[in-house]
């Protein structure tokens, strides 16, 4: 089986582990791209024109840098810290913990790839321009995940699968974090007026 094969081989766990992260960072720069040379005029968001929910690396999104020190400091520490972490948990646990590691890693890349693949078709047939409070995307991708970990909760039943268990967690904590990060940044005005004076790079 392939599952138990991979968690016998923790060096191809980490490296696994680590280019999923590495695509993770490197298709927001990807999306970020696109949204600057195409997309900026049909899209901001408002109060802080960013597609990066992770203040952390907002401004490293922003310039469209390739290397940023915490996510770098972070990929390294999953890249060895999962494959230790399997080898010290019971079997039971370790196809759960790698589906769920990897769920919420690969749930976001292939948010990353609609959203690239969106903006790109955007390119003709697009319209009009839309100011979207960060709150209200925030509170819209945690629907979405939450609408993926519904799906994927029916397919953990009906396989009976750890590993699809785990990306089902995943999906329901991505969902969980979003709304919760919603909840940080600025408030909607009561009046909910149109933003003005919102500089589109």
């Amino acid at each position: 089986m392939v599952i138990k094969s991979l968690i016998n081989n923790p060096v191809i766990i980490g490296l696994i582990t680590m280019l999923l992260m590495w695509s993770d960072y490197l298709l927001t720069l990807v999306q970020e791209k696109e949204r600057k040379e195409h997309y900026s005029k049909h899209y901001t968001s408002y109060p802080v024109n960013t597609i990066e929910g992770n203040p952390a690396i907002q401004e490293s999104v922003s310039k469209l840098k390739i290397f940023n020190l915490r996510h770098f400091t972070a990929t390294i520490i999953a890249g060895i810290g999962l494959p230790i972490a399997l080898l010290f948990i019971p079997n039971l646990l370790q196809e759960f913990l790698l589906g769920f590691i990897w769920g919420m890693l690969l749930i976001v890349i292939t948010q990353h790839l609609t959203n690239v693949l969106g903006y790109r078709a955007s390119r003709r047939g697009l319209h009009g321009k839309l100011f979207l409070h960060q709150r209200t995307g925030l509170i819209i991708q945690s629907s979405r995940y939450m609408a993926i970990a519904l799906f994927l909760l029916v397919l953990a039943v009906l396989s009976d699968s750890l590993i699809i268990y785990g990306v089902t967690i995943a999906g329901f904590v991505s969902s969980l974090r979003l709304f919760m990060l919603s909840k940080k940044v600025a408030p909607i005005e009561k009046e909910d007026l149109p933003p003005e004076n919102i500089s589109v790079e």
